[in-house]
């Protein structure tokens, strides 16, 4: 349990367990729904995202204004900045599909919590656990991407600036990790 991933996943398994035996069904439900909208709302803000730079890129010169009024250092060869791009629209793709996922295991995880734990032998304490879990998992991965974006933005402004922003954001994704 070094990192906030770890002490999260401990958290929610005594939490599960919690509900459970309380039977405080309400309480799951309304929570599951909380975490389920705040990933469909970051999933819908990425694709919008990754679509309105996707078509920025392929549309217009603007991107070039841009990278050749900052970028000192690095290739200001239109193709190169095409890729750039595209690697940050596919990263907000990856970020969807993350939150997506995330969307899909609290919503199953909502239908396991309220079963009775003697209903069903193979429907357990834990089996809600591993669902949540992985909801967690896919929403800290779309919240990694959202992270990564932070440098493939400053990337489209050259290396220079980029290298900047992924110390920064890795000191900051460091101390989100270890903070607890």
């Amino acid at each position: 349990m070094l990192t906030s991933t770890g002490f999260n996943n401990n958290a929610r398994s005594i939490w599960v367990k919690h509900i459970r035996e309380k039977q405080l069904d309400i309480l799951a439900v309304q929570t599951l729904r909380n975490w389920t909208m705040s990933a469909t709302f970051l999933a819908s803000t990425a694709i919008l995202l990754s679509l309105g730079i996707l078509s920025f890129a392929l549309t217009t010169d603007g991107l070039n204004e841009i990278a050749h009024e900052f970028n000192h250092f690095g290739s200001q060869s239109h193709s190169i900045l095409l890729t750039k791009a595209l690697f940050l629209g596919a990263d907000f793709i990856f970020s969807f599909i993350s939150f997506v996922l995330a969307v899909r295991y609290y919503n199953h995880a909502s239908f396991l919590v309220n079963i009775p734990q003697n209903y069903h032998l193979s429907i357990n304490s834990e089996s809600v656990i591993t669902a949540i879990n992985q909801g967690a998992l896919c929403y800290n991965l779309g919240m990694r991407a959202y992270y990564l974006s932070i440098p493939l933005i400053f990337w489209l402004l050259g290396p220079t600036w980029m290298l900047i922003c992924s110390i920064f954001v890795t000191f900051i994704v460091y101390k989100l990790d270890h903070g607890i």
